[in-house]
């Protein structure tokens, strides 16, 4: 795990984050004035979102996660200094590296802020794809929950697009056709940060978590309040399977309703027992509607 990674894990956002403003509730977020220096934030636009670890300010578009927090607040140079420094004032342990692996992690960081800000930059034109906002919304996805995951549409051909989320970043964005073949259409591998597809990771992982195939259930899971990762398909990779492995458990397998999804969900149970469990699906679901 990075050092970003490190810092995520061990400090509470939304602790940094109420040393500089006052919150609110606001669905599953909290909301205040911007804190950052150079924002004057009449109205409160800044939202924390604890479960996936990173903040949004819908005023200045601010946003990151708690290292990119302390880095705005105390005036650093967003990156390694402003985790150097973090650590320093909560007394965590940075992994050992090398300047090339700090190089490294500074490079992926980089791209991911670069994915995010397509995500925003995008998302704020979802409501000129009416076609695209009706498919959400027959999903159970309002305008709340779109903007919460920045969820949008794109391009004359009629697709909903999806950041790649993994725990509070974004590895790059895939696209979801409403018809035609294939479905869903995502980067090339080098093209993702750890020059590999990760799990999908919309939210926090605490305690028990579904394991599902597609990136719209575990979605939805998140938006019920529960801890969910996607696989993106019915086959594993092995950086996968090891993500998988070292997720707090216990994790349910819940597979797609068909003899392919609950073929690999079995094998998925196989390689990670005694941490998984078989959870059958016990609702009717479409393909196309998937």
């Amino acid at each position: 795990m990075s050092a970003f990674g490190v810092l995520r894990a061990q400090i509470d956002i939304a602790s940094v984050a109420a040393c500089y403003t006052d919150f609110y509730p606001s669905g599953d977020a909290l909301k205040g004035h911007c804190p950052h220096p150079d924002h004057e934030d009449k109205d409160p636009s800044f939202y924390v979102y604890p479960e996936e670890a990173r903040f949004y300010c819908y005023g200045c578009r601010w946003h990151g996660d708690v290292t990119d927090l302390w880095a705005g607040v105390k005036g650093l140079n967003p990156g390694i200094e402003a985790a150097q420094d973090l650590a320093r004032e909560y007394g965590i342990d940075l992994p050992k590296t090398d300047p090339e692996a700090l190089q490294e992690a500074q490079r992926c960081r980089m791209l991911e802020d670069k994915y995010l800000e397509q995500a925003k930059e995008h998302h704020a034109d979802l409501l000129s794809h009416p076609e695209v906002v009706a498919w959400w919304k027959k999903r159970g996805f309002d305008e709340e929950l779109c903007e919460r995951f920045l969820l949008r549409g794109a391009g004359v051909s009629k697709e909903a697009t999806i950041p790649f989320w993994s725990r509070g970043r974004v590895q790059g964005i895939i696209r979801r056709k409403l018809s035609g073949e294939p479905k869903y259409l995502l980067p090339r591998k080098d093209e993702f940060s750890a020059a590999h597809r990760p799990l999908f990771i919309p939210g926090a992982v605490k305690g028990e978590t579904f394991l599902v195939e597609g990136y719209v259930d575990a979605l939805a899971l998140v938006a019920f309040g529960f801890s969910a990762v996607a696989v993106g398909g019915t086959g594993i990779s092995e950086p996968q399977m090891e993500e998988l492995k070292q997720l707090p458990g216990p994790l349910y397998v819940l597979p797609d309703n068909d003899e392919e999804g609950e073929k690999a969900a079995r094998g998925w149970v196989q390689d990670l027992y005694p941490k998984a469990l078989l959870c059958p699906p016990n609702y009717e679901k479409e393909k196309k509607n998937e």
